[in-house]
């Protein structure tokens, strides 16, 4: 199993919160590539799907803690594109 596999199995069944980097790692590996969110973007980050050029859009969080009613949002995003 890679570890993308054991982070989207991990992601998958989260309930609670979800470290900020374990994503990052997560949706790279899934094919997302991150984009400048503008010159005064601050903590808000774009990736976008390189095939099919589906949009995440998300505010890093500044404790490294994804809260849970992002990850919920993050999983329906995620099953919607088919990729959890």
């Amino acid at each position: 199993m890679s570890q993308t596999d054991k982070l989207k199995h991990s992601f998958g069944d989260c309930r609670g919160t979800f470290r900020y980097r374990d994503f990052e790692r997560l949706i790279t590996g899934m094919g997302f590539e991150q984009l400048r969110a503008g010159k005064t973007g601050g903590s808000r980050r774009k990736f976008m799907h390189r095939i099919t050029k589906a949009m995440i859009w998300l505010d890093e969080p500044h404790d490294g803690e994804m809260r849970p009613t992002m990850v919920r949002r993050l999983q329906e995003q995620l099953e919607n594109l088919g990729l959890i």
